[in-house]
């Protein structure tokens, strides 16, 4: 609780900054809420679909360095606001130069920066969707730029909570082939490391080890996929023998065409029905949620 009183707290902080002391270092002035608008809800619905209201976009660009900090201030209200208030708003704000390719591309890059990247102040796979799709639909933008922004669409489409996964063709370590689909438990781990990565072996001998994540695999309740993210070669053949047999021990080459693996180990909670309901989990909460179903 405390920790939301805070990040609320902030908020209204940057809006007091951001609405009120027009200084130098501002590339334009922000908007202001009505007086009367007193809810935080109410007034970070006004501040984002605003927020380009009193900004050239065109010439923006001339200050890349204010105009990325300003991006960042409007990314920072979203939270806070409906959310087909900022769908709305980002729709609109493409509108505005959509008929530049120069300034689209920037555009896709901060908001990769921003909501994607390893060092993403806001991450957030949601909102950088929606810059991913106007990239990708903007055909004023390079075909080779645009590539790197299907790939993230298609990364997004894959692996995003809420999507279900991929059924890529997987190979155990016989050589023998399976997929996602080819069989499925009330629950599945996914656990995806890749060679040479420490964190994935600490985390896998934690999961290896934990009783009750067994005794959820004995049982069938949960079943657990440990996809190496490589060839399926003698290398790994060899590797996973090592690891629990009741574990489905697979690789896919293909893994990161469809997966984010921004943190390694990529780790996934899927329902019945292959559909992702958790990502990006430690794996203190992963077990920890274990002992939940068996209580």
């Amino acid at each position: 609780m405390k920790r939301i009183l805070l990040t609320i707290a902030s908020c209204f902080v940057l809006m007091s900054q951001s609405v009120s002391a027009q200084n130098d270092d501002r590339l334009f002035p922000y908007p202001e809420p009505p007086q009367d608008m007193t809810n935080l809800y109410e007034r970070c619905n006004y501040l984002v679909y605003k927020f380009w209201d009193q900004c050239d976009i065109k010439s923006a660009f001339s200050k890349k360095a204010k105009l990325n900090a300003a991006f960042s201030d409007w990314l920072s209200f979203m939270p806070y606001a409906s959310a087909d208030t900022v769908y709305l708003a980002i729709d609109n704000f493409h509108n505005s130069f959509k008929k530049s390719g120069d300034i689209a591309l920037n555009v896709a890059k901060m908001a990769e920066a921003w909501l994607y990247s390893d060092t993403a102040r806001f991450r957030s796979d949601e909102l950088y969707g929606k810059f991913v799709d106007a990239a990708v639909a903007n055909k004023k933008i390079p075909a080779a730029e645009r590539q790197h922004f299907e790939q993230h669409k298609r990364i997004l489409d894959n692996s995003s909570v809420g999507k279900v996964v991929p059924d890529i063709k997987l190979t155990l370590a016989d050589g023998s082939q399976t997929s996602f689909f080819a069989d499925s438990a009330n629950y599945t781990l996914l656990f995806i490391y890749e060679n040479d990565c420490l964190d994935c072996s600490f985390a896998r001998v934690r999961l290896s080890a934990d009783m009750v994540l067994n005794q959820l695999n004995d049982a069938g309740i949960v079943r657990v996929v440990s996809l190496y993210a490589g060839e399926p070669d003698a290398e790994f053949s060899a590797a996973v023998t090592a690891f629990p047999e009741k574990w489905i021990n697979v690789a896919s080459p293909e893994t990161a065409t469809y997966f984010d693996m921004r943190l390694k180990p990529a780790i996934y909670y899927l329902d019945k029905d292959h559909r992702i309901i958790g990502k990006e989990l430690s794996v203190d909460n992963i077990l920890n949620a274990f002992r939940s179903l068996i209580k």
